[in-house]
């Protein structure tokens, strides 16, 4: 499965959040021939090679791929260069560079030399370097597995409730609005800046807050009790609400649901 960093996770409050969480315990690159997508967490060496290589194909096309791979070997490379080790024209890579940079993936910087005009040297952008895989949560998996052979669900529960205070003291700094409505369209600018998708709606009653992407999503599949403790935090963020979860992405569902309803409104 993919791997993402470890979510700033409230602790679930008193009765004040309603949720049905369950708890659980220089080389010339290569077009590929073989589909995209195939699982990578047990392959060997060698085939994690050739599963990147597919997927950024698939993304990218054969020569914006290989140009990607190329930079991220050698970490900086002129056009000039690029087409040779390509075998193909400097026009040719230029266009593509083109794409690469308007898509934020390449950048590019000039260099003077001591003779003739200055060339202008390419690298991936941090965008592009997160087209290669990065392995965070089998990390945070046994990072929480040795808290709880070392320290049992107690030592879970207090892990999470300083992941909870860090993040409430985090979100609090930016919603900070007059009302709750203001307040959740706040909550949901932050969570998108923080890589989930967030939307409000209106219902008759209160709000709902829809996140239909969960950038820890993985760890939260593994662990879906940290369901629960975002629902959690969110309440702490937002002020004096009952907020309810019924529906996650952990649990199958096509989107995190919230439905959020004000106490009182001063």
């Amino acid at each position: 499965m993919g791997r993402t960093e470890l979510p700033l996770l409230d602790q679930p409050g008193p009765a004040q959040v309603d949720s049905t969480i369950d708890q659980p315990g220089r080389a010339r690159v290569e077009a590929p021939t073989e589909e995209p997508g195939r699982a990578q967490a047990e392959a060997p060496t060698e085939e994690l090679g050739h599963a990147q290589r597919r997927s950024l194909v698939h993304l990218l096309g054969d020569t914006r791929a290989a140009i990607v791979r190329l930079l991220k070997s050698h970490g900086e490379r002129s056009a000039p260069e690029l087409a040779e080790d390509l075998g193909i024209t400097d026009v040719a890579v230029r266009k593509q560079l083109a794409v690469l940079g308007r898509e934020g993936l390449v950048t590019e910087r000039t260099v003077r030399q001591d003779r003739g005009r200055p060339v202008a040297r390419y690298r991936l952008t941090p965008r592009g370097d997160e087209l290669f895989p990065h392995r965070y949560v089998e990390m945070i998996d046994d990072l929480l597995a040795f808290i709880v052979d070392d320290r049992g669900a107690a030592g879970i529960r207090s892990f999470l409730r300083w992941r909870q205070d860090r993040q409430t003291e985090a979100y609090g700094r930016v919603v900070d609005g007059d009302d709750l409505a203001e307040r959740l369209e706040q909550l949901a600018d932050a969570l998108r800046a923080a890589g989930y998708e967030a939307v409000v709606t209106a219902t008759a009653d209160g709000y709902r807050l829809t996140q239909t992407h969960c950038a820890v999503y993985d760890v939260a599949r593994e662990h879906p009790e940290m369901c629960a403790h975002e629902a959690a935090m969110f309440r702490r963020v937002l002020g004096d609400v009952r907020i309810s979860r019924r529906e996650t992405l952990a649990n199958g569902a096509t989107a995190c649901v919230c439905s959020v309803t004000a106490n009182c409104e001063g």
